[in-house]
């Protein structure tokens, strides 16, 4: 797909002014001013995250109201459901609740709903299991947010609800004891792009705080490795507070410590060693995933909260397992929906549904289509004249507020910015695909529907070495809003080229005096269409490639465009 390069540009002056007070390279000055990181302070919390830096849980509104709440159930020793969502970041938020209720002595329940009997929400399922077990309150974890309806129905049987969630509130907020939500409109508190998972923590951190528990920051460390692995695998932006959350998580999951059945899931899944965020969005989350999208997530939550390393082993292998038959369903349902789109002739929204989709994975395949075709996708399972679908959207189209523009068409929704669960009647899929088409023909350019390449900075091989590296690692952990750093440099002569390994372009490469070794991987057809081509501009990540015991610099390359 053809991408406009955005090359970032800073008056000279002010990145050599960045540089000499903060003792960084040019280029790392320019990568910070791209992030918006251009003050003392935030070049110190950005370059140096510290758990010292996390915003005061008690800014939010109700979050005093939730831990008075909360006070009282362990004053009275009640009983307490906590109602999660069947994805990551609602598990995680689910034991994260569980685990932290039970050790202060509550007698804690969860409830996980079945995407596919039950779907997106708090569900009556729940609520009827929380009368069963006696509870007198009920916490939801990554949900709530949009549940009116159901919180009526929990107050109706004399239990209170606490709602924890990070996604779009409606205009009226439910009728619960107490709604934490970073995204109220009424909320002052200072970071708003919190996962359900560290809404949840800020609960915890409130009333563990309040409590005056002894070893209070000994307890929030010990749920660090969960937020990470929630916060990573909802696609949150890695700044502020989430960027905390998942450099100490990492340091946990990395190091193995404390929690059984993290160690089960990486040995299952042969992760060894260290692990960064991105990877683990192909390793582990996948994975924790898996059971949610192909069966009941509930065991999942088991695996976080169990001790016994024979249990937490053998509920990794089954996670193994039902991860292969994901990718299996995901497969299929790809190929199909790809058949139904006319490269050619393609509209404003990808919409597109089939009564043989499994629910449980259109949600990833909305994301691959939108990596193909770069649009809004849509995409629908149907059941007994009803479209469950998932949206997936692009960074200048905010997926929320455009389905929020059909209520006459839905019979509910809920999401956020960039992802989105929606629900209608089949007979209205026709009329929603006219209007999502329209509203996106009319917010959207036709620029706006190319993906760019933004690079980070113009550089020369002359200034890449391998300190500039090691200073690049302080950007750590990537992700969302943190992209790793994509460096552009121009008129690169080509010494040598060849196709390695599976279809990957290996060249050698000089600009001025100085070669460079790089490699593009999947990139082999670029070689064939090059031609007799001997200059090119390229944008790539510089790293380290050690092999042999030897290390060496190395350009991996994300986009070539020749120069003749």
């Amino acid at each position: 797909m053809h991408r406009n390069w955005l090359v970032s540009r800073t008056n000279r002056e002010f990145l050599e002014h960045l540089s000499g007070r903060f003792s960084i390279s040019p280029v790392l000055a320019q990568v910070l001013v791209n992030r918006g990181i251009t003050d003392a302070g935030s070049i110190k919390d950005f370059l140096h995250p510290s758990l010292n830096d996390l915003h005061d849980p008690f800014l939010m509104p109700d979050m005093t109201k939730a831990v008075e709440r909360l006070k009282t159930a362990v004053d009275r020793n009640e009983t307490v459901l906590v109602h999660g969502d069947y994805d990551a970041d609602g598990i995680t938020a689910t034991a994260l609740l569980v685990s932290t209720l039970s050790r202060l002595g509550l007698k804690t329940y969860y409830h996980i709903p079945n995407r596919i009997t039950e779907g997106y929400g708090l569900s009556n399922k729940g609520i009827q299991k929380a009368g069963a077990s006696n509870a007198a309150l009920i916490i939801t974890a990554d949900c709530g947010i949009s549940s009116g309806t159901e919180v009526s129905n929990a107050l109706s049987m004399g239990m209170d609800i606490i709602v924890t969630d990070h996604h779009e509130p409606p205009e009226k907020l439910p009728p619960a004891t107490a709604v934490i939500d970073p995204h109220r409109t009424d909320s002052a508190y200072p970071f708003k792009n919190l996962a359900g998972v560290g809404v949840a923590f800020k609960l915890i951190q409130a009333l563990l705080q309040e409590l005056r528990v002894a070893d209070y920051e000994l307890q929030l460390n010990e749920l660090l490795d969960l937020v990470a692995l929630g916060t990573i695998a909802d696609s949150v932006p890695l700044l502020g507070e989430n960027r905390i959350f998942v450099t100490y998580g990492l340091q946990r999951i990395n190091n193995s410590i404390g929690r059984t059945g993290i160690r089960a899931l990486k040995e299952a899944a042969g992760v060894d060693g260290s692990s960064r965020a991105g990877s683990l969005s192909y390793s582990l989350i996948p994975r924790i995933n898996a059971a949610g999208r192909v069966d009941d997530a509930g065991e999942v939550v088991e695996l976080f909260l169990t001790g016994d390393e024979a249990k937490a082993r053998g509920i990794a292998n089954l996670l193994e397992e039902q991860n292969r038959e994901r990718q299996k369903i995901e497969g299929d349902v790809l190929k199909t929906a790809l058949d139904m789109i006319n490269p050619d002739d393609m509209e404003n929204a990808i919409v597109l549904s089939s009564p043989e989709w499994h629910p449980g994975v259109i949600g990833i395949v909305a994301s691959r289509l939108v990596d193909m075709f770069y649009r809004p996708v849509f995409l629908f399972s149907i059941k007994d004249s009803v479209a469950k679908g998932s949206a997936r959207g692009i960074p200048p189209f905010h997926l929320y507020r455009a389905i929020a523009e059909c209520p006459e068409l839905l019979l509910g929704f809920g999401g956020h910015r960039m992802a989105a669960g929606l629900s209608l009647d089949v007979e209205n899929l026709p009329a929603f695909k006219n209007r999502m088409n329209r509203i996106v023909g009319e917010k959207l350019s036709a620029e706006d529907m190319v993906p760019a390449l933004k690079i980070d900075a113009a550089v020369k091989f002359s200034d890449l070495n391998f300190n500039l590296i090691k200073e690049l690692a302080l950007l750590e952990p990537y992700g969302d809003s943190n992209k790793q750093p994509v460096f552009g440099a121009k008129e690169i002569a080509i010494l040598n080229q060849k196709i390695v390994g599976n279809n990957h372009l290996k060249m050698q490469l000089k600009q001025d005096s100085i070669n460079m070794d790089s490699i593009g991987f999947s990139m082999g057809e670029k070689l064939k269409n090059m031609g007799s081509v001997s200059s090119l501009d390229i944008a790539f990540t510089p790293c380290i490639n050690e092999w042999n015991g030897t290390k060496n610099l190395q350009l991996n390359l994300r986009a070539i465009r020749p120069r003749n």
